[in-house]
């Protein structure tokens, strides 16, 4: 029993002590953190995560300069958000600049357009772009595979690339 109390005194000191360094901190780590986000509420919330954090290593007395362990921990959390939301924002952009998925039957009346396009192209100009971008072969392959020269492949695919988004802008009426 006498063991008990003890454990609970000493528990009951650490607390007590941790208070006191919440209380001779808190609110120059408010500040701190406030000035690295310009934000009140995200301010405490990175000053409770620090103290949240310190607390262990500080009541193992792995802590010899609790406020530059606190102020470090403060940074440490600010700067994790900041690279946390560029990356958020950089995917963002990213999706904003990927064109939208359409429907199954809008995909299916795209791909037929392009077909009926791809269709309409000469021979030579159609086998360049189904090597290239069907077969997805090299220019040099495509050139292989054709028996021609790879600048007449690069002219090939061009001008079909060309006719086409004529083609697909006019409707396939052209």
């Amino acid at each position: 029993m006498a063991l008990a109390v003890a454990t609970r005194t000493s528990v009951d000191n650490d607390t007590s002590s941790f208070a006191d360094v919440f209380n001779t901190h808190h609110r120059e780590l408010l500040r701190l953190a406030w000035l690295l986000t310009g934000n009140e509420d995200l301010a405490e919330d990175v000053v409770a995560d620090a103290f949240a954090k310190v607390y262990r290593p500080w009541k193992q007395g792995r802590v010899d300069n609790v406020g530059g362990y606190l102020r470090t921990a403060v940074v440490n959390r600010v700067n994790s958000g900041f690279r946390r939301l560029a990356v958020e924002r950089r995917e963002a952009s990213k999706r904003a600049s990927e064109p939208t998925q359409g429907s199954p039957e809008q995909d299916a009346a795209d791909r037929d357009e392009v077909w009926q396009a791809l269709r309409q192209l000469p021979i030579g100009q159609r086998t360049a772009i189904v090597l290239r971008y069907w077969d997805d072969l090299t220019e040099a392959q495509a050139a292989e595979v054709m028996g021609v020269s790879v600048g007449t492949v690069k002219s090939q695919t061009a001008k079909g690339l060309a006719r086409i988004r004529h083609l697909l802008q006019k409707g396939g009426d052209a």
